[in-house]
């Protein structure tokens, strides 16, 4: 973030801001806190309340627009374009802050935009209310990791032969992920194959004590393949094998999903190599977003 200036915001195919027909001269709900959800009660016969954890609702984000044109039918032609970019929509889209490197994720609630006969000639306005239910704002960037998996040595293979073969030594798979953010990071797991009983734990944080993840371990009971993968998904829990099949079934009992604290984040992966295999190849890929609130 280079400037306090909005800079340029996209919506699917709209492009407003700096270059656009479309300035932007207002903007809320981005760097406010979202409507907090508590979980208060009176104290019986005392003075206060008992207080839970604060967490917050949806996140509403307005624009106000200034509409730029060289004649009446050139603004006309760009309240309309701007209709039919802002539909109702299904499902959550993309909000992009391209100068500011954050994304939120909203649907189209309100569109305003007044016809005034004293500015008909080239200007108009036009306000937008953008609903979030996630209120979470996200890094533009998608990052990546990956590590193979740390196994213990494979050991003989039996019946024996000569020569003998032994398998692999074990090796360590240790990632330390960095979340920019300042807000929690749910992250999607990729496992590849081959590899059985694979586990990913969450070792620590840069504060192991204000960390109340560290030490999630998420253990699946599944075999994987040569060519077969599992996509995990912390924030919805869902587990797809190939990317389609559920198979929820696979988490164990007792299990906890990591997230990804602000600051830097150690990630163990483990898993038991497959029978007669000569080393471990499985291979785990972290993707996240850097996130805030």
């Amino acid at each position: 973030m280079s400037s306090e200036a909005i800079g340029r915001i996209q919506w699917g195919d709209l492009l407003m801001g700096p270059g656009s027909a479309y300035s932007v001269e207002a903007v809320t709900g981005v760097d406010d806190m979202p409507d907090v959800r508590s979980d208060d009660t009176d104290r019986p016969y005392q003075h206060g309340t008992y207080s839970g954890p604060d967490v917050t609702g949806a996140r509403t984000i307005q624009l106000g627009l200034v509409i730029r044109a060289d004649d009446p039918s050139q603004l006309r032609d760009l309240k309309v374009a701007l209709r039919a970019a802002t539909q109702p929509g299904r499902a959550p889209a993309p909000l992009q802050f391209l100068d500011w490197d954050l994304m939120a994720y909203g649907k189209v609630r309100k569109r305003n935009v007044p016809y005034d006969a004293h500015y008909l000639w080239r200007t108009g306005e036009a306000a937008l209310e953008i609903y979030c239910p996630d209120p979470r704002l996200y890094s533009l960037t998608e990052h990546t990791a990956n590590t193979t998996a740390y196994s213990p040595s494979a050991g003989r293979t039996y019946n024996l032969t000569f020569p003998r073969v032994y398998g692999a030594a074990g090796a360590s798979g240790r990632l330390t992920i960095t979340n920019s953010g300042d807000s929690e990071a749910y992250p999607v797991l990729r496992i590849d194959g081959p590899v059985a009983a694979p586990v990913v734990e969450l070792v620590g944080s840069e504060d192991d004590a204000d960390d109340a993840g560290a030490g999630a371990t998420l253990s699946l009971t599944g075999t994987l393949q040569t060519g077969e993968y599992l996509l995990i998904d912390t924030r919805t829990r869902a587990v797809l094998l190939m990317g389609s099949t559920p198979r929820r079934d696979w988490v164990r009992a007792g299990s906890t999903w990591p997230v990804l604290a602000p600051g830097d984040n150690e990630i163990a992966y483990r898993g038991a190599a497959l029978p007669g295999a000569p080393g471990q190849t499985s291979l785990l890929t972290v993707t996240w977003r850097d996130t805030s609130l």
